[in-house]
């Protein structure tokens, strides 16, 4: 066994152990409990699923003040963020050392990676105004989810996504601040018999800052976000639903002084882009029945354009359709769900014939057949299993599977543990390549396989809950996006040979007082990228992060305080310098950015808050060459009416 693994486990069964050890008090009030949507297609409390989860709520969110999904996300157990500076600018999530398309990404619980952009998750165009929950699930779940589940899934849920009833209410935000902010939000819901519909919109817009170390010139960002919701209970059995959200946005962004530095540099680039989310569904649930059935449709596209000097720089349409049944069964203390998806994914490639013709269409699909039980296996002892079976149309069958177990130990303890295995299927560019004058694809790449072991303990005393766990995952087949292709000249993909390994513990701790909630969070990772037998530490992925957050009502009923400091460790970048000097890998200092949000109550349904980013004006790189973003102030006025 590896000295890393063996740290891990090591450092696991510490924690366990002192946590075990210590002072048993009252059992944490049932109100803390709630129910995970990701971990599992069937209801089931988070104290008793067998996996690491983190869980933001509405009151986190609201409290918070924060702008973007970046805001709160930065800190959580096991996660990586890479900013590519200015709000706007490509931001990427890597959870437990995975790569940034190794994270599935529901929104209103529509798969919402970018087919066109490697199937990753662009954080950037994700405001959290009208977000009212967060889920980040960590480890494979791709029997649940499919392909590209490897690292997690994070799970985003708006207003309009909530429930299938609407009390009626409006909310209104409004925003200044400085880089040229401005920021305005609506949420709004009612019923009208058997009908519920909520819908929000929210508006976005920032001179941004100067990402480049050289130049002075600001990147500016807009964002125009709308969503509805209709729910129509059709009869006692039967509800529809339809889901819809749009976001239409401009980013300036820097290019590359390939000449002289081969660091960013200023210059009149933009992106439009366009985003689309639906989701039709059809319920059939019968009130004390043990059956359960839900036939849904769901489509996601993307569209994005790019432009230099005003001239056309090429862009990417991705679009990706699902057709999804799923029967659910309960009985006696089990539950049981299985059904069937068809996936079909479109990807749409253009640009001006510059280095070869970079145009081009391609398509897959995939037929899957899928089954889930979760139960008592025996007293105080809970399970879950899951398997898939997917059928793609490019690539050998796969299996996909998850199995864990929680052992309530007491009522203060539970021990979880599972094991799974999940895939991720190669993305367009790397089977068909981009521009073929210098990057080539190669269409037999096969499928990356993840498989993970992970063992952890989750606590609940009176005033306090926490959970901590390690894991230990090993990536076969991965792939290799910069390979030199000696015969042809140009640089192409490839499967690299032997494993990758990650290994890691996260702990999350929760203090609940009267005057304060106080969070803390602490990840360790030791991830490595093995190539030809020589092992190299992956980048843009510190070994050391953490985070501490307050919140508090200062005693009053008028005040509110929420402070977070977020550590990121010292990690590691690749600097490519201009031709003929070699890349280089740089190792990129370690940084802590503090953020607060003050609020005020000026009546019932009045309120004013100032929101404050990078309070300390912290100088910070997570790509090399990028500036990370200067300090930030936002004062907004809310008005709530229900």
């Amino acid at each position: 066994m590896k000295f890393q693994t063996h740290f891990t486990c090591t450092a696991v069964y510490a924690a366990v152990a002192t946590m075990l050890s210590a002072p048993v008090l009252a059992q944490t009030p049932d109100t803390i409990e709630t129910l995970t949507v990701t971990g599992t297609r069937l209801p089931v409390q988070i104290a008793k699923l067998p996996a690491s989860v983190s869980v933001l709520t509405e009151q986190d969110i609201q409290a918070s003040g924060a702008v973007q999904l970046t805001d709160l996300i930065r800190g959580l157990p096991g996660v990586s963020l890479s900013q590519s500076g200015s709000p706007g600018g490509l931001t990427e999530l890597r959870v437990r050392g995975s790569e940034s398309n190794h994270l599935l990404v529901l929104i209103d619980g529509v798969v919402s990676n970018d087919i066109g952009q490697g199937s990753l998750i662009d954080l950037a165009h994700l405001t959290s105004a009208n977000v009212v929950r967060i889920e980040l699930l960590r480890g494979p779940q791709s029997a649940l989810w499919g392909s590209g589940a490897i690292g997690g899934v994070l799970s985003i849920t708006t207003k309009a996504g909530e429930g299938t009833s609407a009390k009626p209410s409006v909310n209104l935000t409004a925003g200044i601040g400085t880089q040229g902010t401005y920021q305005g939000s609506i949420n709004a819901a009612t019923q009208n018999g058997d009908v519920a519909v909520r819908t929000y919109a929210n508006y976005l817009k920032t001179e941004g800052d100067n990402i480049s170390r050289i130049g002075n010139e600001d990147d500016g960002y807009d964002n125009m976000t709308a969503g509805i919701n209709i729910d129509y209970a059709l009869a006692d059995a039967h509800t529809l639903s339809a889901k819809f959200r749009s976001t239409q946005y401009e980013n300036d962004y820097d290019g590359t002084d390939y000449v002289t530095t081969g660091l960013p540099a200023d210059a009149d680039n933009v992106t439009d882009g366009s985003q689309l989310n639906t989701k039709l569904a059809w319920r059939y649930a019968r009130d004390a029945s043990a059956y359960a059935s839900t036939v849904s449709f769901d489509y996601r596209k993307d569209d994005n354009d790019n432009t230099t000097s005003g001239a056309d720089a090429g862009g990417t349409t991705g679009e990706r359709l699902a057709l999804n049944w799923t029967s659910f069964y309960r009985f006696d203390n089990w539950q049981v769900a299985g059904g069937a998806e068809y996936l079909q994914r479109l990807f749409e490639q253009r640009g001006p014939v510059v280095f070869g013709d970079p145009n081009q269409k391609q398509h897959d699909n995939t037929t899957s057949l899928f089954g889930e039980a979760t139960g008592d296996l025996v007293e105080n002892v809970f399970a879950t299993f899951s398997a898939r079976f997917d059928n793609n149309s490019e690539f050998d069958d796969a299996v996909s599977y998850r199995a864990g177990l929680t052992w309530q130990v007491s009522k203060n303890y539970a021990l979880f543990s599972s094991y799974g295995k999940a895939i991720k299927t190669p993305t367009f560019t790397e089977r068909f390549g981009y521009f073929p004058d210098s990057f080539i694809g190669n269409p037999d790449l096969t499928p990356e396989e993840s498989e993970e072991w992970e063992v952890g303990v989750k606590a609940n005393w009176n005033s306090v809950s926490a959970q901590v766990s390690g894991y230990s995952a090993q990536l076969e087949d991965e792939i290799n996006g910069f390979v030199f292709d000696t015969t042809q000249g140009v640089y192409t993909a490839a499967n690299t040979d032997g494993e990758s390994s990650r290994d890691g513990v996260d702990v999350e701790v929760t203090w609940l007082h009267d005057l304060a909630k106080v969070s803390a969070s602490y990840s360790y990772l030791d991830a490595e990228q093995n190539d030809d037998g020589i092992a190299n530490t992956e980048l843009r992925r510190a070994r050391h992060q953490g985070a501490l957050s307050v919140l508090s009502d200062l005693g009053t009923e008028k005040f509110s305080l929420y402070a977070k400091l977020a550590y990121t460790g010292t990690h590691y970048d690749t600097y490519f310098p201009p031709y003929p000097a070699n890349a280089e890998t740089l190792g990129l200092s370690a940084y802590t950015l503090a953020s607060v949000n003050l609020g005020y109550n000026i009546s019932e349904k009045w309120a004013l808050s100032l929101k404050v980013n990078n309070l300390f004006d912290t100088d910070y790189e997570d790509i090399v060459g990028y500036a990370g973003q200067e300090r930030r102030a936002l004062l907004s006025v809310s008005y709530s009416h229900q």
